[in-house]
C-alpha cells in the first residue's frame, strides 16, 4: 500500500489512519517527474501490483501514475478529490502564501478538518501543524499549486484498474457533488461518501470502518496488505 498526501503535508499525515500501515516520509510530494520515481521505489520494495491511497492533491498524482504504470497498480482509493482547481482559487493561495504564508498554511490546516473532525484537527493542531509551518518551504508549495492549475480529473481519465472515491459530506474544500459526479461517469470506480466527515476524510471514523467491513478494499485491517515495505511514498 502506498499513501500518496495532500499539498502542504507529508506522510506524516496518515499517521493512525489505517490500522497495520506505518507511515514513512521523506518530505512534500515533488509532482515533476514523481511517477517514474515511484515506479523506481516500487522496483526496490514491491514485488506485485500495489494499493494507491490519494488524497486530495496525492490523488491527481495517484490516477496519474495509475494510467502510466497499470501494470504496478492493483487499485486506487481516492481521497477528497475534485475534478480541478478554478485558476482563481490557485491565485488567492498563491497571493495569500506570498503575503503570509504562515497565515495561508494555517487558514488551509483549518478547512482541512472544518466543520466536523475538530478533534482531529486539534491532534494535528497539537502533533504536527508547528512542524510542518516551520519545515514547509516555499518552493515546494508553488510547485504543487502550479501543478493544482492543471490538474484535471473526470470518469475518462480515471485508470483502467480498480478505483474507489471516498469523500466527507461535510468536505468545504473539494465540493461533494464533484467528487460524486467523477466517480459516476467512471463504469467500473466506487462513490463512497462520508458521514461527518471533512475534507481529511481519511483520518475519519468511518473511513477506517469502510476498510474493516471489507467493501472491495485493501485488507490493511488485517494486515495481509499492511505488511513489509509500506507507507508513505512522498518526494
Amino acid at each position: 500500500m502506498v499513501l500518496l498526501p495532500g499539498w502542504a503535508t507529508d506522510g506524516r499525515i496518515f499517521e493512525g489512519a489505517l490500522p497495520g500501515v506505518i507511515a514513512v516520509t521523506t518530505g512534500p510530494l515533488r509532482p515533476e517527474g514523481f511517477s517514474r520515481r515511484l515506479a523506481a521505489f516500487l522496483d526496490r520494495v514491491s514485488r506485485v501490483p500495489v494499493t494507491i491511497v490519494g488524497w486530495s492533491f496525492g490523488g491527481f498524482l495517484a490516477a496519474e501514475f495509475a494510467r502510466n504504470y497499470p501494470d504496478r497498480v492493483r487499485r486506487i482509493v481516492l481521497v477528497g478529490i475534485r475534478r480541478e482547481y478554478p485558476e482563481r482559487e490557485v491565485e488567492e493561495v498563491l497571493r495569500s502564501l506570498s503575503a503570509d504564508p504562515g497565515g495561508c498554511l494555517r487558514g488551509f490546516y483549518t478547512r482541512c478538518f472544518y466543520p466536523s473532525q475538530i478533534p482531529a484537527y486539534r491532534r494535528f493542531r497539537g502533533r504536527l501543524q508547528a512542524a510542518y509551518l516551520r519545515e514547509m518551504d516555499g518552493v515546494s508549495l508553488r510547485e504543487g499549486l502550479a501543478y493544482l492549475a492543471g490538474a484535471r480529473l473526470s470518469g475518462g481519465t480515471l485508470p483502467a484498474c480498480p478505483v474507489a472515491v471516498v469523500h466527507g459530506k461535510d468536505d468545504v474544500i473539494a465540493p461533494f457533488a464533484e467528487a460524486e459526479g467523477v466517480a459516476r461517469e467512471c463504469g467500473h470506480a466506487t462513490f463512497h461518501p462520508l458521514p461527518g466527515a471533512a475534507h481529511a476524510a481519511f483520518l475519519a471514523d468511518g473511513f477506517r470502518a469502510l476498510i474493516a467491513d471489507g467493501q472491495g478494499w485493501p485488507s490493511a485491517a488485517t494486515g495481509r496488505e499492511a505488511s513489509g515495505s509500506n507507507g508513505a511514498a512522498d518526494g
